[in-house]
């Protein structure tokens, strides 16, 4: 890769980096094209993408980019880089990316994740496992519906119910009228 192509595939990594709300980091090593291939599927599913990072330009990257951390933690996060990385970015939700990664590690023992990078912070294994026990965007917003909509379920039930006791009412006085005659 020629000097520009580096700058570019820096400023291509940090500006996933700036815009992620988390980033992950792991080791493939040993993962088949097909199996790397239903990874990169199920993150696309979740909102997230994953790509293969030369080492070198992904530290060059980290420290452009990650300026909202403390040096401690932006070098902690730089020391995940070694060996085969390929980094996960989620724009959107921390959860579901950090759920698919540790299932298919699960799956698949040649996938090990090494950490990540969540809100300034770098995380280490156990910490990208706490976010995959989280639930997910859309999870959250289908509860947040449905809390949302039972007082509107209730109140219509409590508007029909006077209607309702008024029909049965009058239907019972005309089925005693009836048997009357």
């Amino acid at each position: 890769m020629d000097k520009a192509g580096k700058e570019k595939e820096v400023e291509l990594i940090g500006g996933h980096l700036k815009k992620s709300v988390l980033a992950m980091c792991a080791d493939y090593r040993g993962l088949t094209v097909d199996e790397i291939t239903q990874l990169r599927a199920a993150l696309t599913e979740s909102g997230a993408f994953g790509r293969v990072v030369k080492n070198t330009l992904a530290k060059v990257s980290i420290d452009q980019a990650l300026t909202d951390g403390s040096p401690e933690q932006v070098e902690k996060f730089k020391e995940l880089f070694s060996g085969p990385s390929f980094v996960v970015f989620s724009e959107e939700d921390p959860a579901g990316p950090a759920k698919v990664m540790t299932k298919f590690a699960k799956e698949h023992e040649n996938l090990e994740i090494k950490g990540g990078w969540f809100e300034g912070n770098c995380l280490e294994i156990d910490g990208i496992k706490e976010l995959s026990d989280l639930p997910s965007r859309d999870e959250l917003y289908a509860k947040l519906l449905s809390i949302l909509s039972a007082p509107a379920t209730k109140v219509v039930q409590l508007l029909q119910a006077p209607g309702s006791k008024l029909v049965q009412t009058l239907e019972a006085q005309r089925q005693k009228l009836e048997s009357q005659e």
